[in-house]
């Protein structure tokens, strides 16, 4: 859901920058409901570089989240083993998170980065209304509407130029608050709302048919063939993914296992997950009450601006503001006569543009008609010598 916010189809991967710089709980809250997966390099350069020492870094704090799940000793076997190429899943209830770690080769775009979290983490935060904005939001109550003088009217446009720039932030805020409350409350109203069954089922080899022994084991000497390379390669190939099968089925066994032992105790840990997303639910409604209420002052100013409703959009504005501050206009007047002439020749030389395009257009069709006329002409009158040259053959 928030992946679209990084233009990014999912980002369900963790390398060891990110988890470096923010702490499970951080990550974990744009993954309720979801899955988050480790690859196995990232897992051994957690180990390689945690401090245990020190439980406050972040890193420590991913250690010991891994570890309460019981990976270590899973995760030495998964090493080590050439066979498996994906375990999981571990239960992580307070977020009802799953959490699996692969050998796979995996697209850079498919990782969660810092940058990423630094977008959503803006995207999260409330753009507070600069001091400036707030004066004179205040100042400009019950004002009239005419500006008294030239800084006066400079004030006010630059004020709505970073109004318009706010609300285009405070925008994107708002959206992806209204993403957030939808993704929680599609949480809370779900109706036994449980953990997802583990979903790595591996599929069973089947053995390639062959000829089938009469019922009184008793073999024709004319039915006994030597099996060529390719049969014996398709036995082998079947042992082999047969052994592949029951180790990977034996990792599935155990996820079942992890599935079980927290369905046991879900309507506790589901109680305490409830907790917790109304909780995010109360803080991301006053976000939004505060973030629409900035949004109203951005608008008033706006809308109570010396400069009328039909040059309000930033390239006017911009283009006003450059004509006070180089002298070319010294009130509002000013800007929009200047505005309307620039305006009107612009126009001007559009239709100018136009007419000479179009003139180009016919006179080239005209030089390509005279020289299609020209051939034409050129190739009737071969015709009409060589049919009259031929009349006086035949003649």
């Amino acid at each position: 859901m928030f992946f679209t916010f990084l233009n990014k189809e999912n980002a369900h991967y963790l390398d060891l920058a990110v988890i470096r710089r923010y702490p499970p709980d951080k990550i974990l809250f744009y993954y309720y409901n979801s899955a988050i997966t480790f690859p196995l390099d990232t897992y051994l350069e957690l180990l390689d570089t945690v401090d245990k020492e020190k439980p406050r870094q972040y890193l420590t704090r991913w250690f010991n989240l891994l570890e309460g799940l019981d990976v270590t000793e899973d995760m030495e076997f998964f090493e080590h083993n050439e066979f498996l190429t994906k375990i999981g899943p571990y239960y992580y209830p307070e977020t009802n998170s799953r959490i699996y770690f692969t050998k796979e080769t995996i697209s850079p775009d498919k990782f969660l980065t810092v940058e990423d979290m630094e977008v959503l983490t803006t995207l999260q935060n409330y753009p507070a209304i600069a001091k400036e904005i707030q004066t004179y939001y205040k100042s400009r109550k019950n004002a009239k509407k005419t500006a008294k003088n030239k800084e006066d009217l400079l004030k006010d446009i630059d004020i709505c130029l970073k109004s318009f720039a706010e609300t285009e932030i405070l925008g994107q805020h708002i959206n992806f608050i209204n993403k957030l409350l939808d993704s929680r409350y599609s949480i809370v109203e779900q109706i036994n709302l449980e953990p997802m069954e583990p979903d790595n089922i591996p599929i069973k080899p089947q053995a390639v048919g062959g000829n089938v022994l009469p019922k009184d084991n008793i073999i024709p000497f004319s039915k006994i063939k030597r099996k060529s390379k390719n049969e014996i390669s398709v036995g082998n190939t079947f042992n082999y993914d047969t052994k592949v099968y029951f180790i990977r089925y034996r990792e599935y066994e155990k996820a079942c296992d992890r599935y079980k032992l927290i369905l046991s105790d879900w309507p506790n840990l589901y109680l305490d997950f409830l907790d917790k997303s109304y909780q995010d639910i109360d803080e991301n409604e006053a976000k939004l009450e505060k973030a629409n209420s900035a949004l109203n002052i951005y608008n008033y100013i706006i809308h109570k601006s010396y400069v009328h409703a039909d040059y309000q959009d930033l390239a006017t504005l911009e283009k006003f503001k450059s004509f006070l501050e180089t002298g070319r206009a010294n009130n509002l007047q000013d800007c929009m006569n200047l505005f309307e002439d620039e305006k009107y020749w612009k126009d001007i030389r559009a239709s100018q543009d136009r007419i000479e395009n179009t003139i180009y257009f016919l006179q080239s069709e005209t030089d390509l008609t005279r020289f299609a006329d020209e051939n034409i002409s050129k190739y009737l009158q071969q015709f009409n010598e060589t049919a009259a040259h031929l009349e006086e053959l035949n003649d």
